[in-house]
């Protein structure tokens, strides 16, 4: 298991190139938030392109860098990851029914492997997560995946 931060931010190589793509932006899940579909790699060079790569991709994961068999050419229709397919949840805040802010999503506990999410990193303030550290809401947790706010459902 992984939190995102700890991957965000490395470079992206291309495994039969050893050419560097670019580095992981963000993580993209499913419209659920129960799986991680793609990544944005934020391109290098002048003139720099932001591509979605599906999380089916991945070779290898590691502490320095992301190791993909990415091919646009050859990423048939199904493969695609279309970007309004998607949902991010950093940043968000979630609330319980009752209408309680319990924190704001701030990263995500997941499966390398399966690319399953297992939890989110909740922060509840600079003061509260200095006193008390920050909490995991580990899934599955009935959740109503909003626009602007999640909601746990009790």
């Amino acid at each position: 298991m992984r939190f995102s931060r700890d991957v965000t931010g490395i470079p992206v190589i291309h495994a039969q190139s050893g050419k560097e793509l670019g580095r992981v932006r963000e993580w993209l899940l499913d419209g659920k938030g129960e799986y991680m579909l793609a990544f944005l790699v934020e391109g290098v060079g002048w003139l720099p392109q932001t591509k979605i790569i599906p999380f089916g991709q991945v070779v290898g994961l590691g502490d320095d860098a992301v190791i993909v068999h990415y091919d646009e050419a050859q990423l048939s229709q199904q493969d695609t990851v279309r970007r309004e397919d998607t949902c991010s949840v950093l940043g968000k805040r979630v609330l319980n029914s009752a209408g309680n802010e319990i924190g704001v999503v701030e990263d995500m506990l997941f499966d390398e492997s399966s690319g399953r999410v297992a939890g989110w990193r909740l922060s509840s303030g600079l003061i509260e997560d200095l006193l008390s550290g920050r909490q995991v809401l580990e899934l599955p947790t009935p959740l109503t995946m909003g626009e602007d706010v999640l909601i746990i459902r009790d």
